[in-house]
């Protein structure tokens, strides 16, 4: 891949600093341009057969301030049923059963699904999810806690 980057890369230059060989720079950019999508698409394949296959679960825990407004906070989460590659988006805040054992310092969690980790890595560099990661600072008392797996 490195290789292909740099023959990219000194075509481009010839290109630039001679315009009699722009016919066959540009047939052999091509070429490479080709090429280096065929290695992008043989590193993806690559990756899936590495990565369990599976649906991924994705949950996150959250400490609110005191003051937060909680349905404010739950409609921003709420926003990322926006994204295509969400699955069951859930929302709830902390019901206390009186079960000692319970993760009582979070006042409320999302879970939400994904085909694969792809999904996930799309979703993680989503602007709706980038912008509820700005916009929920306001609510947070700490940064959240996650707790992804791979269900069966």
């Amino acid at each position: 891949m490195k290789k292909l980057v740099c023959i990219f890369t000194l075509l481009v230059w010839v290109a630039c600093s001679n315009p009699g060989a722009n016919t066959l720079v540009q047939e052999e950019l091509t070429k490479v341009k080709t090429e280096l999508a065929t290695a992008k698409q043989n590193i993806e394949s690559l990756k899936s057969q590495i990565e369990p296959e599976g649906e991924l679960v994705h949950i996150v825990f959250f400490d609110l301030k005191a003051d937060a407004n909680a349905d404010a906070l739950t409609a921003e989460i709420k926003k990322l049923e926006g994204i295509e590659v969400v699955k069951d988006l859930q929302v709830g805040p902390f019901e206390n059963l009186g079960d000692q054992r319970a993760l009582s310092d979070y006042d409320m969690m999302m879970e939400m699904s994904f085909d694969n980790k792809s999904d996930y890595r799309t979703y993680q560099a989503h602007p709706i999810h980038l912008a509820l990661k700005e916009s929920a600072k306001a609510f947070l008392a700490a940064p959240p806690a996650t707790y992804d797996y791979i269900k069966d």
